[in-house]
């Protein structure tokens, strides 16, 4: 997002909630931050929030920011399908306990 994007959401906010006027400082800030976001996506969340909120949003309220693709989803579909197929593979093989615990345990190990 621009400079001149990050001042059209601040007037924005300023101009509905009029109480509410952004220092130097916080301003910079915005700068800061809304550099890596989107301005529609954004402007969207403003939106929403406005219609919602008798507050002024904080930069937390709207931030919008890119996610990283991994393939962790395609990981954890290979974890599954191999532990299904161990499972099909063994299926009447139970886990025996240990002797020591077998007296403790609610039911008896076969």
């Amino acid at each position: 997002m621009s400079k001149e994007e990050v001042v059209k959401l601040l007037i924005l906010i300023e101009s509905v909630y009029p109480n509410y006027i952004f220092k130097d400082e916080v301003v910079q800030l915005w700068f800061q931050f809304c550099s890596e976001m989107d301005y529609e996506k954004v402007l969207s969340k403003v939106k929403n929030h406005i219609r919602k909120s008798p507050f002024p949003p904080a930069i937390a309220d709207i931030a919008v920011f890119s996610f990283e693709e991994n393939d962790f989803p395609e990981t954890l579909q290979k974890w599954m399908k191999k532990g299904r197929e161990r499972i099909d593979r063994q299926p009447n093989q139970r886990n025996t306990l240990p002797e020591w615990l077998a007296e403790y345990a609610a039911r008896k190990s076969v």
